[in-house]
């Protein structure tokens, strides 16, 4: 009897190891679930930086994107089916995302920069203003500001230019001029603020030729800059909410949308993470990218963060929590098509100016 009933114990004592050891296995891939999944979504930028974490990153994209194909509720917010110009009306799905990986950008010299290559039209400046908005949109007679400026518009890289009215060339590097450049999408985007009750200040300074004057290249640009957007809160303290504009440097198929049978110069924000209150700018661009994702989907491809290393970092953006980067279009886009992007980001900024949570 003793020796069967000693057996017996051993045997139900295994049976008790087998099933803890399960468990803790089990636990173990739900911890190793949860710091995965921590890794991606809370220190995804500290983690690239470190060759070895960089390795369980891969995983977790890995992981992240296998759960997005195979669940419908993790799509990401605003997904839907739209058409690109260059990709032979094929319908492309874009995910509206908050994150893209980084690109080059050239970086001119100051001997080029000067050089005014010829206009394919005459009074450029003409053929900008011309533009009428769309039916429907008048004063506002509700909200107005009452004659306050309460976004600022500016340029850092004011000479991005735009190859349709540039004659000779159809290199992206270019693609700078004097006068037909992106200080006059800004004049657009003023005006048609303006015409939604939205009091704005657009400065067209030319950050080229003052850095000509004191010396300084091309990377001096955002310390001009910065000087301008500090002078003008300082004289105005209504300003609300600072706009860097600049075009990209990408070719017309991957910054062009084709909405409603028109085209559109598609947008891009570049929040700068070098400085420790930058979350704040993501939440104020986060907030514009999502109002875009629903009245206008697709005509904003997200929102590039980008640090120290991988240039200023900053982006005056330090000065106001209210502040962001927004890329209007390419090298390729026409007026007509900066025209419609800039009537829609106005809609989209009077919305958030008059609607959100202050």
């Amino acid at each position: 009897m003793f020796p069967k009933v000693k057996k017996y114990t051993k045997k139900k004592k295994k049976s008790i190891l087998i099933v803890l050891l399960y468990l803790a296995i089990i636990l173990f891939s739900i911890w190793l679930l949860v710091v995965l999944l921590l890794s991606y979504y809370l220190w995804h930028d500290e983690i690239k930086e470190n060759p070895l974490l960089g390795k369980v990153d891969s995983f977790s994209n890995f992981y992240m994107e296998t759960l997005k194909d195979s669940s419908d509720f993790l799509k990401p917010l605003g997904e839907t089916d739209v058409t690109l110009k260059g990709t032979s009306n094929e319908k492309e799905k874009i995910n509206i995302q908050l994150e893209q990986p980084d690109r080059d950008e050239f970086q001119p010299a100051m001997k080029d920069l000067l050089k005014d290559r010829e206009l394919a039209f005459k009074n450029i400046d003409a053929i900008f203003e011309s533009m009428k908005s769309p039916k429907g949109i008048t004063k506002d007679s509700i909200h107005s500001t009452f004659g306050r400026d309460v976004i600022y518009i500016y340029h850092t890289h004011n000479r991005e230019s735009f190859l349709p009215y540039l004659k000779g060339t159809d290199k992206p590097e270019d693609a700078y001029h004097s006068k037909a450049n992106i200080t006059l999408v800004g004049e657009m985007l003023g005006r048609a603020l303006e015409r939604r009750g939205v009091g704005t200040k657009v400065d067209s300074t030319d950050i080229v030729q003052e850095l000509s004057l004191r010396e300084l290249n091309y990377n001096s640009s955002y310390n001009l800059s910065e000087e301008l957007v500090r002078s003008a809160r300082a004289e105005n303290k209504d300003f609300d909410i600072f706009l860097d504009l600049h075009r990209d440097s990408l070719r017309k198929d991957s910054t062009t949308l084709e909405m409603n049978g028109e085209n559109y110069a598609r947008l891009l924000f570049v929040v700068g993470t070098g400085h420790e209150e930058f979350m704040k700018n993501l939440s104020f661009t986060e907030g514009l990218h999502k109002l875009l994702a629903t009245q206008y989907p697709g005509l904003s491809k997200g929102i590039l963060k980008k640090d120290s290393s991988q240039g200023n970092g900053v982006y005056n953006q330090d000065i106001s929590p209210n502040s962001v980067i927004v890329e209007i279009g390419g090298v390729d886009n026409t007026v007509e098509e900066l025209h419609r992007t800039t009537e829609a980001l106005a809609d989209v900024l009077s919305d958030y100016y008059w609607h959100r949570e202050k």
